[in-house]
């Protein structure tokens, strides 16, 4: 009986654990995307707290077994089967769960590398863009609106403020983003900033 309440409790623990992780990382574009603050850091801090859990219950769980080898059930080793399970697919499995699948197929996308900061901009096909923007610091910022294309010329519809370094109006034009817009600063931004496709990380 004492044996039954052990496992039932150690199977509840593990269980929350393992899903309050798996819902963490798959969520953790939209947490990134939207929350910020306490909140934001609070869940950011809980993936590698309940990564090390699940770790500490596999090992325990591991020797339990092995302690108990002649009188095993599959009760007893589900907890370590359901960590096991989860430490697997964290660490080996190619097919990633991801809540950004969620959103629009991107249609192209662009980049900025710094030395200190460095951004991407997404264009999805419903004709929404995001922009992540991070640095040093700890510095992390989204901007999201709608985008129009005509020819080569972008029109950019932010849902906050703008980026200064895009302006509202773009030029496609040598895989970069040109700002033309009249309230864009070219002389504090002489050189385009973005550009087409992914990071190069070459700074």
């Amino acid at each position: 009986m004492q044996r039954s309440t052990k496992t039932k409790r150690s199977l509840i623990l593990t269980t929350i654990t393992c899903s309050v992780y798996l819902v963490l990382t798959i969520f953790y574009h939209h947490i990134d995307k939207y929350l910020s603050g306490i909140l934001f850091w609070g869940l950011t801090a809980l993936i590698p707290v309940t990564f090390v859990t699940m770790f500490v219950f596999e090992i325990k769980g591991i020797i339990e077994i092995i302690r108990n080898q002649k009188n095993l059930s599959f009760k007893f080793c589900l907890p370590t089967i359901v960590c096991s399970i989860t430490i697997l697919y964290t660490l080996f499995s190619p097919y990633r769960l991801d809540s950004e699948k969620l959103q629009s197929v991107v249609e192209f996308r662009a980049c900025y590398g710094g030395t200190q900061n460095q951004a991407y901009i997404l264009f999805r096909k419903d004709n929404t863009f995001e922009l992540h923007w991070t640095g040093v610091f700890g510095y992390n910022e989204w901007r999201t609106g709608k985008w129009q294309r005509v020819g080569n010329i972008l029109t950019l519809q932010y849902d906050g403020n703008k980026v200064e370094q895009l302006g509202e109006e773009i030029l496609i034009s040598g895989d970069y983003l040109n700002p033309i817009g009249k309230s864009f600063d070219k002389k504090k931004y002489p050189q385009p900033m973005f550009y087409l496709g992914y990071c190069k990380h070459e700074n």
